[in-house]
């Protein structure tokens, strides 16, 4: 098939998986695709299929011409309890102590990419991932209002890659990105509801590989900072609940400035004999700089909306896989994900809205080779309930009145794919 063809192909499956996503490690998923995510989500030292136009795209210079199709169902377990500073009469939290849980349900995550060789050194490859998301949906309680949030971001990578030689390679992708923000808070205290919030994004990946010997390979990628568009979020005037007979508030356009970090990736695989591969991935994510101190920040806002103050730390995650081809039809796999959770336990209402908890993944997966040409990737993760505790005891302005909160999270999910190498 002529190189134009698989152009047009995979940039129409592209737009046709392009749904939203939740994530692990922060806001980010602790890998992409059911193999990659079976191992710990490691990709960046270790080439495992199409998901290394998003990890590595270096990696891409050793796949051959191939075709990668996944999809992840996920599906997380939040809940929190909270009470309220002294002498509120229970307008902060109505039912202090008693536990509320997320009715957001599971998410399928899209993942596709292709790879094609141009020549011996250089290759094209596109792919199309679910790659950040969170988000609550608790009744009633906070601020005597429903506890609503929501993010998704899906990418769109072009890349190409060059192979020097057999010890060197190098890739870069471009990424463009689409996401959603919105949230509903504290409404009966006369916050806006901020819904249906999208924004374009572009940022890039560039990684290198280098395999000083046969059995080692270490690899190195760098992704910038993802900068999008202001989310921008049309608010009407409304009646004051603290004075219904009194002035309407203000409305008109809210605009958020919300990008995602920037994250330095170093990974070794190691494989000692054919039918074991051992990978290791080390991970930084810059989420002090999107995610920090009073982030992310309103660039405007008529409607008079309080502003964000997450300030989350940055992380490093640490990322375990192996594979095991015991027979030339299998592979077993498993992995081991870690990262601390980023959270400042002082922010309790976003701490709430956005809970980041999870620490700990544990993954085992499986590929099966029907022939010479086809695989079928099958995967699953747990991630065992991760809990954090604080307070904002202080009033308004200067606190939020939550004398007290515990939320909790934990999570699951199914993985399976199909590859296809030509």
């Amino acid at each position: 098939m002529k190189f134009h063809k698989w152009l047009t192909m995979s940039a129409a499956l592209a737009l046709v998986v392009a749904t939203p996503a939740r994530a692990t490690n922060g806001m980010r998923m602790i890998g992409f695709g059911p193999v990659q995510n079976s191992m710990g989500g490691v990709g960046v030292g270790a080439t495992l299929d199409s998901a290394s136009i998003l990890s590595n795209p270096a990696g891409m210079s050793e796949l051959g011409l191939r075709v990668d199709f996944g999809a992840t169902y996920f599906s997380p377990s939040v809940k929190y309890s909270a009470t309220e500073s002294p002498g509120l009469g229970g307008m902060v939290v109505n039912q202090p102590g008693v536990t509320f849980q997320s009715d957001k349900g599971a998410s399928p995550i899209p993942a596709f990419g292709i790879v094609i060789p141009i020549d011996d050194r250089w290759t094209f490859g596109m792919g199309a991932y679910g790659v950040a998301g969170m988000g609550v949906d608790y009744a009633q309680n906070l601020y005597s209002s429903p506890t609503y949030t929501g993010y998704q971001q899906m990418r769109f990578t072009p890349g190409i890659a060059f192979k020097l030689n057999d010890m060197f390679s190098f890739g870069i992708t471009l990424n463009g990105m689409w996401a959603t923000t919105e949230w509903n808070v504290a409404s009966n205290f006369g916050q806006a509801p901020h819904l249906g919030g999208s924004a374009f994004g572009l940022g890039a990946t560039i990684g290198a590989k280098i395999t000083p010997i046969q059995m080692l390979t270490i690899g190195i990628a760098f992704e910038t900072t993802s900068f999008f568009q202001d989310f921008s979020y049309n608010t009407g005037a409304r009646p004051d609940p603290m004075d219904p007979a009194g002035p309407l508030l203000p409305g008109g356009i809210d605009k958020l400035t919300f990008n995602q970090p920037c994250v330095l990736t170093g990974g070794v695989a190691v494989r000692p004999i054919d039918m074991l591969l051992v990978a290791v991935d080390v991970e930084w994510i810059n989420w002090a700089a999107t995610n920090g101190a009073n982030k992310p920040s309103f660039s405007q806002a008529p409607s008079g909306a309080m502003p964000w103050n997450m300030n989350w730390s940055s992380q490093v995650v640490f990322k375990f896989g192996v594979q095991v081809t015991p027979l030339d039809w299998l592979d077993l796999r498993a992995g081991y994900n870690y990262g601390k959770m980023p959270l400042d336990p002082s922010r309790a209402f976003e701490n709430i809205a956005f809970p980041a908890v999870v620490e700990n993944h544990i993954t085992l997966g499986a590929g099966f080779h029907i022939g010479k040409h086809f695989a079928i990737n099958l995967g699953g993760m747990y991630a065992p309930t991760a809990t954090l505790t604080g307070a904002n005891a202080d009033y308004p302005p200067t606190g939020q009145a939550i004398a007290s909160y515990t939320t909790s999270m934990s999570q699951f999910g199914l993985d399976g794919g199909i590859a296809y190498k030509f």
